[in-house]
């Protein structure tokens, strides 16, 4: 019986092989028991692979039609050597391991894909589960483009999923990390640690500033807050995307 869609996943479900019924990882390519194709289906918005038996794509949610059409992408997977896939997503490209399933997007490909993952997440909210970055062990990987080695961070500080990031072409996702950060983003992990980061600095702003009576500095803080999502949530992104990206340039 193949997995049934249950919204946007975290977490790798139990999937049994048609050929061979073994139970694998539905994120597999393949079955670890036969070698029979498992995740073969491409999602178009934003490129998880699915079951076929998917209605629903398991990483965003949304109705799988059309697949992308893969090419050469000229380039090895920093992970296992095998030669990547290139897909055309507008602004940029994203390269996928058919072998092991990881994904290298360049980074004005990856500040759409949040930035359309956001929209999604205004309309309708919902909270993300955090991964655990203990529970991958710590590698270094070469740049599948420059091979330059990566620098690790933890992406947006707190979704706990630790990407690769090279400074000039784009961050590496091993296989299911993809899906993971931007059910992250959708759920405005990203414009959060902003805000953690500049509440500091803002509540210091807004003490020296205040009068001697009225709001307290944190209710001044909580309300301009507010007035910040309500009035320009996309573009603040688009800045918390962008800081986030060029500090993991500087590291």
């Amino acid at each position: 019986m193949g997995a049934r869609y249950a919204g946007p996943v975290t977490s790798p479900r139990s999937y049994s092989c048609p050929v061979c019924g073994g139970a694998v990882d539905e994120r597999s390519r393949a079955c670890s028991f036969c070698a029979a194709p498992i995740a073969s289906v491409c999602c178009a918005h934003c490129f998880h692979w699915n079951v076929p038996e998917s209605i629903h794509c398991a990483g965003c949610g949304r109705a799988l039609g059309l697949e992308p059409i893969g090419e050469a992408g000229g380039l090895d997977c920093p992970e296992c050597a095998a030669g990547l896939a290139a897909y055309s997503g507008g602004p940029g490209r994203l390269l996928d391991c058919a072998r092991c399933g990881g994904q290298f997007v360049e980074h004005a490909l990856l500040r759409d894909l949040c930035l359309r993952r956001q929209t999604y997440g205004v309309v309708a909210p919902r909270v993300a589960a955090a991964a655990n970055p203990l529970a991958v062990p710590v590698r270094y990987l070469p740049c599948p483009a420059c091979r330059s080695v990566m620098n690790r961070q933890n992406f947006g500080g707190a979704s706990g999923v630790v990407v690769d990031v090279c400074r000039g072409h784009g961050v590496w996702f091993s296989a299911g990390e993809l899906p993971i950060v931007l059910s992250f983003v959708e759920a405005g992990g990203l414009i959060r640690a902003r805000h953690a980061a500049a509440a500091p600095a803002a509540t210091a702003r807004h003490a020296a500033a205040a009068p001697t009576s009225g709001p307290s500095p944190e209710l001044a803080l909580a309300t301009a807050d507010l007035q910040t999502l309500a009035t320009g949530l996309l573009e603040e992104l688009g800045q918390a995307m962008s800081g986030w990206i060029e500090s993991a340039r500087r590291r």
